[in-house]
């Protein structure tokens, strides 16, 4: 069973990752306590581990704030992904359950029909990339690597959700989640890495621009 800390820290983190609670956005623990049905001592122990981890900023002498999103956290997640993805394939390659991996393709599939795309299918659609890459996460193995990237990933996920993407980039990112799965259903790890590499680039680039504009 979750503790109170855990239960606060979770609930917290989704409603910054969502955009509830907006960038820049000052927190107020009692109104956090009161909607989460908690004392504030695991609000604020939340808060603590939040802040430790990049989510929120705590300015003395003015509140607790929901960090900003800059440019410097866009390069700095992607620098990691571009760095440690290709490893982490590596590493997970030869575990990676190819029937589990054909099924995500088939959801992939699904998308790859519609012309236009619903706000909930825009969601599930961000929910199944997030669930590739998180898959070929845990077949690498390695548990401090895994937890690393899923902070990562967290993150990654909270600059998706603030940073409209035109349905040519979703369709343009869907088409190479699909590039890389067949790869890897075909035994081809070069080619699955150098896929990986080139998504992580134009994810980047998406969201760079859609931030400036």
């Amino acid at each position: 069973m979750k503790s109170l800390k855990e239960k606060a820290y979770e609930e917290i983190k989704e409603l910054i990752i969502s955009g509830k609670l907006k960038t820049n956005e000052r927190i107020d623990e009692d109104l956090l306590s009161k909607s989460l049905q908690v004392s504030r001592t695991p609000v604020r122990e939340a808060i603590n581990k939040l802040e430790q981890e990049g989510w929120i900023s705590i300015v003395p002498r003015k509140g607790m704030f929901v960090k900003n999103i800059s440019i410097k956290e866009i390069n700095d997640i992607f620098q990691v992904r571009s760095n440690l993805e290709p490893i982490i394939l590596k590493m997970a390659f030869y575990k990676i359950d190819k029937d589990y991996l054909l099924s995500l393709k088939n959801k992939f599939l699904e998308f790859s029909i519609k012309e236009v795309l619903t706000s909930e299918e825009k969601q599930s659609l961000d929910n199944l990339d997030n669930d590739l890459h998180l898959f070929i996460l845990k077949n690498c193995a390695n548990d401090y690597i895994i937890k690393m990237m899923e902070n990562v990933y967290e993150h990654n996920m909270r600059i998706r959700n603030l940073s409209p993407q035109p349905p040519v980039r979703r369709f343009e990112a869907l088409k190479e989640h699909l590039d890389i799965i067949d790869c890897i259903l075909k035994g081809d790890l070069d080619e699955a890495i150098e896929g990986l590499k080139n998504h992580n680039l134009k994810a980047k680039e998406g969201f760079f621009y859609s931030l400036i504009d």
